[in-house]
């Protein structure tokens, strides 16, 4: 079974949590007709990547 760790900078994954702020905006994007620079306000929930776990080193024998 393959064994996991957390990335060495996991805690910058709460950057992320500005996605949800932004969000709105990116929405607005589509509907209202507002600039299409908002649009790439959806970059910020990248950062989440920082969560997922990798896979840890392997020990030599």
């Amino acid at each position: 079974m393959m064994q996991h760790q957390f990335q060495r900078h996991w805690y910058l994954g709460f950057l992320g949590l500005i996605g949800f702020w932004t969000f709105p905006s990116v929405l607005e994007a589509f509907q209202n007709g507002r600039p299409w620079w908002d649009f790439l306000n959806i970059l910020w929930l990248l950062w989440f990547l920082y969560f997922l776990p990798e896979a840890a080193p392997s020990e030599a024998d």
